[in-house]
């Protein structure tokens, strides 16, 4: 399994799967991107990164400090403490540039939704195969309904190549798939009610972000010809 920051590349070895907690997490992803990027404001580390870096491991910096300023405002420490570490994980898989959007002040609700969307797909790789083989391809096929028998589907074929899919308890397994179903569902990428895939339009500002990545185009419900 990869490290513990930045995007997954399994090549081969066990998928990250802890994304148990939390949803999408968009309102978290924002002030804390807001809280790292002052802090390389103050480090003077902003001259040193391209808008195009990986955040990585760096916003490790602002782990701490997150959990005893209790900035995400959550009533128990246990909590505090795991959401924290399950946020900033997500956003080490974003570039610096993507980060600064999602924190700045002409964002709006659905780009950054997106872009914790797309943060999740990078750190969790089988999030992101996900996205691209099942939700994507059903936009993009018209076949717009989706359940979980679809998931379990992908499931089972991944487990072909990773064996640690089958050896989980089945109540983690439940929260893994509810967890990423809740989030698709924050992202506004599905509709709950009519277990349907909504599509996805950028503003041109996230649009111009989306080019610089071509993994991010695979994790949304759009058509690339749109941008």
């Amino acid at each position: 399994m990869a490290g513990s920051y930045g995007a997954e590349a399994t090549r081969g070895e066990r998928y990250r799967l802890s994304f148990t907690v939390g949803g999408l997490l968009a309102s978290q992803g924002r002030a804390l991107a807001e809280m790292y990027l002052n802090h390389l404001n103050h480090a003077g580390g902003d001259a040193e990164c391209s808008s195009q870096t990986e955040v990585g491991k760096s916003i490790a910096a602002i782990r701490q400090q997150a959990i005893e300023e209790n900035v995400l405002a959550i009533r128990t420490d246990s909590a505090n403490r795991r959401v924290v570490a399950e946020t900033t994980r997500r956003l080490s898989a974003l570039t610096v540039g993507e980060l600064a959007y999602l924190a700045g002040p002409d964002s709006s609700t659905s780009d950054r939704e997106a872009l914790m969307w797309i943060a999740m797909c990078r750190y969790y790789a089988i999030v992101g195969e996900f996205a691209g083989e099942v939700l994507k391809k059903h936009y993009l096929t018209g076949n717009t309904h989706l359940d979980f028998e679809d998931y379990g589907r992908f499931i089972a074929d991944k487990a072909t190549w990773h064996p640690e899919l089958e050896n989980i308890s089945e109540g983690t397994a439940k929260k893994l798939r509810s967890n990423l179903f809740k989030a698709m569902r924050e992202a506004h990428l599905f509709d709950k009610n009519s277990d349907t895939v909504l599509s996805f339009l950028p503003s041109p500002s996230l649009a111009d972000i989306l080019r610089k990545r071509a993994d991010s185009l695979g994790y949304l419900p759009m058509r690339e010809s749109s941008l």
